[in-house]
């Protein structure tokens, strides 16, 4: 099970979560955002000189470029069992992965679901509380109150990290 669900490794001791979007999925709206914003670039400076049209060109395709790069992330977490650590890491474009969280278990004070307000509507997560005091989200593939109550369940059962649902 990927995407959101706890993949369980063959040793059956290592759970990890990924955000549930796919990467053509977060990137093709972006590219057809990028070749719409190309065309009226070129149709809006038509009437102007060569090198006006180019910026234009240049910037949208810069806009679409970072754009992509931003769709492109994944927030992966891996809890294992066997070692008992923590690893939370984003990976972009694929291949360049940069670790944010990489600490024993012990460190892990609580976790728990957590609730958002988004543009008017509840959205839940989960979330690890560090020793330090700082939260960091376990990704879901859907955010809703079942989905994040039972993978932080899962992983209080599985952790030994007290529960606590803000």
């Amino acid at each position: 099970m990927i995407d959101g669900a706890p993949q369980i490794g063959e040793s059956r001791h290592i759970l990890v979560f990924q955000e549930g979007r796919s990467a053509f999925a977060s990137v093709a709206p972006i590219a057809a955002f990028g070749v719409v914003a190309i065309f009226a670039a070129i149709d809006a400076s038509a009437g102007s000189s060569p090198p006006e049209s180019a910026g234009a060109v240049v910037a949208c395709l810069l806009m679409a470029c970072i754009f992509f790069l931003i769709a492109s992330r994944r927030w992966i977490a891996e809890f294992d069992l066997q070692t008992r650590t923590l690893n939370i890491s984003r990976r972009s474009l694929g291949r360049w992965t940069k670790t944010i969280v990489d600490c024993p278990l012990d460190r892990c004070r609580m976790l728990g679901r957590i609730e958002y307000e988004t543009d008017g509507y509840l959205s839940y997560g989960v979330y690890v509380e560090l020793a330090d005091g700082a939260r960091h989200a376990i990704p879901l593939k859907t955010p809703t109150f079942q989905e994040a109550g039972k993978v932080a369940a899962e992983l209080s059962e599985a952790t030994g990290i007290p529960r606590l649902d803000v």
